[in-house]
């Protein structure tokens, strides 16, 4: 092992190993399938609660209840993960779980099963069952092949992945519905399906004990920090009560409440702004999906910029920044009276929308007690889930509230509630000792 170790502020990218970059790329890649079939239901908003004659609370209530099924599982399929996968084994938990779930989406890109809104409700479940129980590897599985030095980075450019599939997700859906008519708006589903079979197995036959082990030798010899040393896996697979560590610490329960809150407002923002343009600004179904994503143009931006900035300036402060950031972009739609107005705020909007999710899964496994990493990112992905479930059901309550799909000021009521939930959670992090997160940062360096 080198003698010499790098500072946090001194890990150049050129010292990391080939293993780190193709274990980021896959995840990558997951990540964005992901992204892609989760936000696909919310472009097909317009066209599905039309083609089903849904109001504002019916379809935000089978929105909520579909979201809220990513929230079941996260916790518990990150815990057995942490006890029989860490490192390249959790390959063998990844690979089953993104087939198996894209293969349920897919079916529901059967016309006969779209058709049926009982059927499609209840394989859409299904899909995000098994979603939610793989996001949480996920993101453990990508911090386990990079130095401690560079989480942020790391995490930051995997995150990048669920802007660019959201962004896919909003064109895809809006060249079935010109190539194959409204009719046929189910057929996108196929997509992720024929997209993860490569990808996966691919992963299978990467996912090596002798690669993780030559990635972390190289590591070390580069002076930097390996994620795992032989010791700690097994402090992961025999830690005792790690729900309950959790439950417990402080920092991973305040960031988890907040991720809880920053979901629902962008949860919330996916699920009003198809609407809002087709309703309100009068787009059709096809232009409404396209629009509606041009704030992951610079989300992926933001997903490099801040979590890299927090490795050097801390998490809690770039939590701090991002929140308020968040507040003024989904606030500044009230005032919106134009379509460049709304593009341009949705590109201010997009350099913080997505950016967060990366720093507060680095904050949970910078504090996360020994051996719990994984079920700390388990909690921050429960909490973001159950926002994620509660923003339709709230975004469909308070667009009726104003009148319906056809009335502006529901959607006005949206975007002040949206702004209001993003300030509350930076409130939350003030609950968070000042330099809490920096210092334990700083120790693992």
């Amino acid at each position: 092992m080198s003698e010499m170790k790098v500072g946090r502020n001194a890990a150049p990218l050129r010292l990391i190993p080939r293993g780190s970059w193709v274990a980021l790329g896959v995840t990558w890649l997951i990540w964005a399938i992901n992204a892609f079939d989760r936000e696909v239901i919310l472009r097909l908003g317009p066209v599905i609660s039309d083609h089903f004659d849904l109001s504002p609370e019916a379809w935000g209530g089978i929105t909520s209840l579909i979201m809220f099924a990513l929230a079941i599982f996260p916790i518990y399929a990150s815990r057995m993960s942490d006890k029989h996968g860490v490192g390249w084994k959790r390959a063998a938990f990844q690979v089953p779980l993104v087939i198996g779930y894209n293969l349920i989406s897919a079916i529901t890109g059967i016309k006969a099963v779209a058709n049926n809104l009982v059927v499609f409700i209840a394989l859409r479940i299904g899909v995000n069952l098994g979603a939610g129980a793989g996001e949480p590897i996920g993101i453990s599985n990508t911090t386990e092949w990079w130095p401690k030095e560079r989480r942020g980075f790391a995490l930051g450019v995997h995150h990048t992945g669920y802007p660019i599939g959201a962004l896919l997700s909003g064109l895809a859906v809006a060249w079935v519905l010109k190539t194959f008519g409204d009719d046929n708006w189910m057929y996108v589903f196929f997509i992720g399906l024929i997209v993860s079979i490569p990808v996966m197995m691919f992963w299978k036959w990467y996912s090596t004990r002798e690669r993780i082990q030559e990635t972390y030798r190289v590591i070390e010899e580069n002076g930097m920090t390996v994620p795992i040393d032989p010791e700690q896996e097994a402090i992961h697979a025999e830690a005792e009560d790690a729900v309950g560590k959790c439950l417990r610490n402080k920092v991973v329960m305040l960031t988890s409440g907040t991720t809880m809150l920053t979901q629902i407002v962008y949860m919330g923002i996916n699920y009003v702004l198809p609407l809002y343009l087709a309703n309100i600004m009068g787009l059709d179904f096809s232009q409404a999906a396209a629009y509606s994503i041009v704030f992951t143009i610079t989300g992926a931006l933001g997903q490099i910029f801040w979590p890299t900035l927090s490795d050097y300036l801390g998490r809690r402060k770039t939590i701090l920044l991002c929140g308020v950031w968040m507040a003024i972009g989904v606030g500044g739609f009230y005032f919106v009276s134009n379509i460049s107005m709304y593009v341009a705020l949705q590109l201010f909007f997009g350099l913080v929308a997505n950016a967060v999710w990366p720093v507060y899964y680095a904050a949970a496994t910078d504090n996360a007690p020994d051996g719990a990493h994984g079920t700390a990112n388990g909690f921050i992905t429960t909490a973001m889930f159950i926002g994620g479930g509660l923003a339709p059901i709230l975004m469909g309550w308070l667009i009726g509230l104003g009148g319906g799909w056809e009335a502006a000021a529901g959607y006005n009521y949206t975007f002040l509630f949206m702004a209001g939930c993003a300030i509350l959670g930076v409130v939350l992090q003030l609950f968070i000792p000042k330099g809490t997160l920096e210092v334990k940062e700083d120790s693992t360096n």
